[in-house]
């Protein structure tokens, strides 16, 4: 797990190093090869899936993927600063749902030789910084596109308002000239006979009536259009709102959201003096599952993950995210130590039953949980700080179990039977 501070900015890579890179026929540069099963199988691909690059809390050598051998002299704070760019670009992406995950996959590709996307579970020798320089041209201009029409509908939007306004003004100066003309009428009438005054003063008052009414529709009409207008806005936004701040893969909330989430209980806890609870999940082996068993079975395992974290958290109050690659997060407002431990409990006998579609055969997963309680008047990075020593206390404790931050109970570590 990172540390205090390292969960609020991009982490650092497990390997670094590049190689000599090749070209194909097309003269496109790559380092990627297919990998013993696509050679047996051309048929199968696997999509890259959105995983973060922290340093691995599972440390079981590798026997499957041959490290490639470091021959130019790209220095590794260079490679940092291109994956950080591109989850920047990932996080604030609005044309497309799937653009974190894809962008997420090539900083994976950048920092430690994974397949980039579209590529299946090609061993890749060397990087390809043509197909990186493609990707990145092609979505940041598709997102321009996207976010000039949306401005675009905006004006077009605030346009309609002015058009609406300056209509009503000009019927309003008409109707009001009318107004004026009709008093007028009934001002030179004051000095004719009574007869005829009594015959001005009713036709004034039937125009003055049928002024009133007819400028009391038009405001009603133009009332209605703009707030017809302004409600489709409103639900284009929050549709807008809602997509930057859902993971595509799991449907659960992003990184970002928890970190908004994360402050603002801490604000709450310090307010009302109600216990907050904080879950970290990181899937077992998850490295050595996306090796093994392809980039497909990885994505499977994170959905099913994220499918028992909301069976085992089911309160609307409970915030449910995906803040990482292998990693997941709840918020359990209301809840101690003790609270969080026992539904941690609940989610990880529940991880157990579960069936991963592979390749092949199905396969079983673990997990490894940390829970803290949020202390008064802590900030938020040293709760999550906290939570983090107790998932890595986990992991070493044998994994697929439960650890609780010391802070708040002794026992750390429930071993699964």
């Amino acid at each position: 797990m990172r540390s205090s501070a390292a969960w609020l900015a991009p982490t650092s890579p497990a390997t670094s190093g590049l190689v000599d890179v090749a070209t194909d026929a097309s003269g496109r540069s790559h380092g990627c090869r297919a990998s013993p099963s696509q050679l047996k199988s051309s048929g199968d691909s696997d999509d890259s899936p959105d995983v973060s690059l922290r340093h691995s809390k599972d440390s079981e050598p590798e026997s499957v993927v041959t490290e490639p051998v470091v021959r130019d002299r790209i220095p590794d704070a260079a490679l940092d600063a291109i994956a950080a760019i591109l989850r920047v670009l990932g996080e604030t992406a609005v044309s497309d749902s799937q653009a974190a995950s894809r962008l997420e996959a090539w900083a994976r590709h950048i920092l430690v030789l994974a397949s980039p996307p579209g590529s299946g579970d090609a061993v890749c020798h060397s990087r390809d910084w043509a197909g990186l320089r493609n990707h990145v041209v092609a979505y940041v201009r598709h997102d321009h596109a996207v976010v000039s029409r949306s401005i675009g509908d905006l004006q077009d939007a605030v346009w309609l308002v002015i058009e609406r306004v300056s209509q009503a003004v000009l019927g309003d100066a008409a109707s009001d000239a009318n107004a004026l003309a009709q008093l007028e009428r009934l001002r030179a009438a004051a000095g004719h006979s009574a007869a005829e005054l009594k015959a001005t003063a009713l036709e004034t008052v039937q125009q003055l009536s049928e002024i009133i009414d007819e400028k009391s529709t038009r405001q009603l009409q133009l009332a209605r259009e703009l707030g017809e207008r302004v409600d489709i806005l409103k639900v284009e936004l929050e549709e807008t709102r809602r997509e930057a701040d859902i993971d595509p893969l799991t449907k659960l909330w992003n990184r970002g959201v928890f970190q908004r989430e994360l402050s603002r209980a801490v604000h709450v806890r310090t307010l009302v003096d109600e216990p907050v609870c904080l879950v970290l999940v990181d899937i077992d082996h998850f490295k050595h599952l996306n090796d093994v068993h392809g980039h497909t079975t990885g994505d499977n395992a994170l959905e099913a993950t994220a499918s028992a974290l909301a069976r085992s958290f089911p309160r609307r109050a409970d915030v449910l995210t995906r803040f990482g690659g292998d990693e997941f997060a709840v918020i359990l407002r209301d809840a101690t130590a003790a609270d969080g431990g026992r539904l941690a409990e609940r989610f990880l006998a529940a991880v157990r039953q579960l069936e991963v579609p592979g390749a092949r055969d199905p396969v079983t997963v673990t997990m490894s949980v940390g829970v803290a309680e949020a202390l008064p008047g802590e900030p938020a990075d040293s709760w999550f700080a906290r939570a983090d020593r107790a998932l890595y206390r986990a992991k070493a404790e044998g994994r697929d179990c439960v650890a609780i931050a010391a802070d708040e109970l002794v026992e750390l570590c429930r071993v699964a039977a």
